[in-house]
């Protein structure tokens, strides 16, 4: 009995910091994830993803996307499998992280590490 109540305390320990420790250790793994958010049209998953500032920015799409006649509002998402991700470079607090998309070649997110977790740093100039 001690056998089994001790395997269920590491296997629930197991589980705990596995739910914990979400991709948010990896920049790149955050971009990966707040593009497919844009892709799905998940404006509040993005912005969870985002800073301050980015989640501002995120809203602002989202208003915008809100007017579009529903002619634009189709499913025109882009093809994540398609995006080629490259270099991730981190300097401490900050991180850049590349990628490719077959229309547009030497792209970049910016990232922030806030609060211990990375987010997207979205600038005016993206």
């Amino acid at each position: 009995m001690k056998k089994l109540t001790g395997i269920g305390i590491v296997l629930m320990f197991t589980l705990f910091f596995a739910a914990c420790g979400g991709s948010s250790d990896n920049p790149q793994d955050v971009a990966k994830d707040f593009l497919q958010a844009l892709a799905d049209k998940d404006y509040d998953k993005a912005k969870e993803l985002g800073t301050d500032n980015t989640a501002m920015m995120i809203g602002m799409i989202e208003s915008m996307a809100a007017m579009a006649p529903d002619s634009l509002q189709e499913d025109d998402s882009a093809d994540m499998d398609a995006i080629e991700w490259g270099e991730t470079e981190i300097d401490g607090d900050n991180a850049v992280c590349h990628y490719s998309s077959p229309d547009q070649k030497d792209q970049k997110i910016d990232l922030k590490k806030v609060d211990g977790k990375w987010k997207v740093d979205m600038k005016k100039d993206m």
